[in-house]
């Protein structure tokens, strides 16, 4: 696994290349389900909770609102003979503009995995949604509704005659594959993914007359770890992403060092930096992540770099993580997980 860490980096490199634009976090390992339905069950335990919110460019009249949650579960009974089998559900919101512009988004997941070796495991992912998309005409404004001195909302907008609907609904789904492999009796581990997110390509014109669709997202995400000591780890991740014409790619470095690396007593605090760029720089991204037995919870703000830092003064979004597990008793009653 040593040499895991220089195949990262290389990989972070390579991708440089290729370009990705949708809902993102910066945290975008604590936020699975939006990368790749196959990630879902990659935990120890049995149950896992996962909240992520951002609240980006505040201070900028077009602020942007995220949240979203997420819940996964391992089946014990499996009646599935290939492999194990991981549900849950998915959902998230976004907020965004004068004009309210929302993504909604509720999903039902699944993942199956086939255990390889000792060391490797396989997993496929199916994510099957309702997305909801709209906005509201009441706060925007047109260049014809200014009458030379003004705004006035009296005049016409001249979008009136346009058959415009400002909501729709549409069925959205997502598949993906994933590779990890864990190191015995060390903390070390590697996972590469791939993912389509809207795979189905669904239909989301706002014009009647009209008919549009939403391009595939296609996204590759490489996480890896290496226990260099008995109280200090090395984390590299990095995703990269593209959709139609646009494209982002993400990469983060961290420290973890264990204030208690005894396995049913694990609290650790890790320090990193995350960094997500377009064609050019975007924002840097500096975070805290604290975990302890069953919990984790992760900060992150960005740092904007971009040439829009003429309106944000360099600030960016607040980001939050949380991530609880549980394992079962032998009774089959939820008790905390203690080790991840």
């Amino acid at each position: 696994m040593i040499r895991t860490l220089p195949c990262i980096i290389c990989f972070m490199f390579f991708c440089v290349l290729s370009k990705a634009q949708d809902i993102h976090f910066s945290q975008f390992y604590n936020a699975p389900a939006n990368i790749n339905p196959a990630l879902l069950g990659s935990f120890v335990g049995d149950t896992r909770y996962i909240a992520n919110y951002r609240n980006q460019w505040r201070k900028v009249p077009v602020n942007y609102l995220t949240f979203s949650g997420t819940y996964d579960t391992k089946l014990k009974n499996n009646i599935i003979k290939f492999g194990d089998l991981a549900i849950g559900g998915h959902f998230h919101y976004d907020l965004a503009g004068d004009s309210n512009l929302y993504n909604a988004q509720l999903s039902a997941l699944a993942a199956l995995s086939k255990k390889l070796d000792a060391k490797n495991r396989l997993s496929l992912g199916l994510s099957a949604g309702i997305t909801a998309l709209g906005f509201d005409y009441d706060n925007l404004r047109f260049n014809s509704q200014f009458d030379g001195e003004v705004f006035n909302a009296d005049l016409m907008s001249g979008e009136e005659a346009l058959d415009v609907k400002n909501n729709i609904v549409y069925p959205d789904l997502t598949i993906g594959v994933n590779w990890s492999h864990r190191v015995k009796k060390s903390r070390s581990y590697f996972n590469v993914g791939l993912a389509a997110v809207h795979f189905n390509a669904p239909k989301t014109n706002f014009y009647e007359n009209r008919i549009e669709r939403l391009d595939a997202r296609f996204n590759i995400f490489i996480d890896g770890g290496i226990q260099v000591h008995r109280r200090i780890d090395i984390h590299a991740r990095t995703l990269a992403q593209r959709t139609g014409p646009e494209s982002e790619f993400l990469i983060g470095l961290a420290g973890r060092f264990y204030l208690d690396p005894h396995l049913l007593n694990e609290s650790a605090i890790e320090l990193g930096v995350n960094y997500r760029f377009f064609d050019l720089g975007d924002a840097w991204s500096p975070t805290i992540e604290f975990h302890h037995r069953a919990f984790t919870i992760g900060v992150s703000y960005d740092i904007n770099i971009s040439d829009f830092d003429v309106a944000t003064t360099n600030r960016g979004g607040l980001e939050l993580a949380l991530i609880y597990r549980t394992a079962r008793t032998p009774e089959g009653k939820p008790k905390d997980c203690k080790i991840f």
